[in-house]
């Protein structure tokens, strides 16, 4: 039977075809639905595609669960970009995130148009003069000192914030990097928190010191705000985006995912009785029926790939006194097991063999015939056809 065993499993593996694909759903802009609206496929990578509107260098894609009332909501997020330098007439947007079956999803589009010389260097201008503002707001006079008023890391949060409200319609062609000021600002501030300002003669005059005390918070100032500008041109450097206009799609619907059964074939083994030196087994070609666990692609691994299995024997077995192992009510031993898949075509089954054997018996020389039920485990390599099911609603 191991020889048996062994030929089939090869025999099986050689069908094995491992492929990955993405499905493509095209979105119209002017209609604003996708695949002619059909429903989206589930539970597959997919590629968003649809025809490039002129000037548009970057499209950005969020799906959310329909419904969604906050960002953190949010499922997913990818983009394209238009690395062509503006050849292209369609966008196509990968999306590893598969949408689950008899679902509905909402779907944000963003196209950004890239902003040129001027424009960029306004944005950076603009952003110069809020934070300059900020920093004149909260680095305050105190006597003779310098305070901030706020923590520096409040103040890093405020500022941070300021920032990213500013660059949120915007994007960077390589999105890399950190969109927000560095620990030296930090530090910058903090060390200017508390600073003492030099005392004056006991001859200056009130406005002299007064003047003088400014002219030094001034300073300050300003060397911070050369700081952060240095910080935004070197960000600026980059290529920039901004949002021209925004498509959203809402309660878009799934596909519904189809229920199957599927026809096992294999070849089995089912242990009768005895040890490693007086094994007696039954070894016969098996023909059964697969539920499968879960029939989700987003479901563990193990409900993917495993499901309860119930056959029969096409031949009986003999036991080692020569009797005849059958099975109950169809005459041939039937199983009910588990399969798993160890590759696309092959299945690993076991589980539990059910069988009825006729014993004879001489009591005062009388024959008799006891019918014997016992159950054995079994073990077999199998092929399987699924079969697709449309439950009504």
């Amino acid at each position: 039977m191991k020889k048996i065993l062994t030929t089939l499993f090869l025999s099986l593996s050689s069908l094995c075809l491992l492929q990955a694909q993405f499905t493509t759903v095209n979105f119209d802009i002017e209609k604003n639905y996708f695949n002619e609206g059909q429903a989206l496929p589930a539970e597959k990578p997919l590629m968003f595609t649809g025809q490039l509107p002129e000037g548009i260098d970057l499209v950005e894609i969020r799906i959310f669960p329909s419904k969604w009332n906050k960002e953190n909501d949010l499922l997913y997020k990818a983009s394209w970009k238009d690395y062509d330098k503006a050849q292209n007439s369609q966008f196509s947007l990968a999306v590893n995130y598969r949408l689950k079956a008899s679902e509905q999803y909402d779907f944000y589009l963003d196209f950004y148009e890239k902003l040129n010389g001027t424009e960029t260097a306004k944005l950076n201008s603009q952003l110069t003069e809020l934070l300059g503002a900020y920093l004149e707001a909260n680095l305050v006079l105190d006597d003779n000192k310098i305070k901030l008023e706020k923590r520096s890391s409040k103040m890093m949060d405020e500022m941070n914030e300021i920032l990213q409200s500013v660059l949120s319609d915007y994007r960077t062609r390589d999105d890399s990097g950190p969109k927000t000021l560095s620990k030296t600002i930090e530090l910058l501030l903090e060390k200017a928190d508390d600073t003492k300002i030099e005392s004056f003669p006991s001859d200056s005059t009130a406005q002299l010191v007064r003047q003088s005390r400014q002219t030094r918070l001034e300073e300050e100032i300003i060397g911070i705000q050369n700081s952060i500008k240095l910080e935004l041109d070197q960000l600026f450097t980059k290529n920039w985006s901004r949002i021209s206009f925004s498509r959203f799609v809402d309660d878009y619907e799934t596909e519904e995912k189809r229920g199957y059964l599927s026809v096992n074939v294999g070849y089995g083994g089912v242990y009768l009785s005895g040890n490693e030196g007086t094994l007696q087994y039954g070894a016969s070609p098996y023909l059964g029926l697969a539920i499968p666990l879960s029939n989700s692609a987003l479901a563990p691994k193990f409900f993917r790939n495993s499901s309860i299995t119930v056959g029969m024997f096409t031949q009986n077995f003999e036991d080692g006194q020569g009797n005849e192992v059958t099975g109950i009510l169809v005459g041939r031993p039937f199983y009910l097991g588990l399969d798993y898949k160890l590759f696309e075509f092959v299945r690993l089954n076991a589980g539990a063999a059910f069988l009825e054997k006729t014993v004879i018996t001489t009591n005062n020389n009388i024959e008799e015939e006891n019918k014997e039920l016992f159950v054995r485990p079994f073990i077999g390599l199998s092929a399987r056809i699924d079969l697709s099911l449309r439950f009504g609603k």
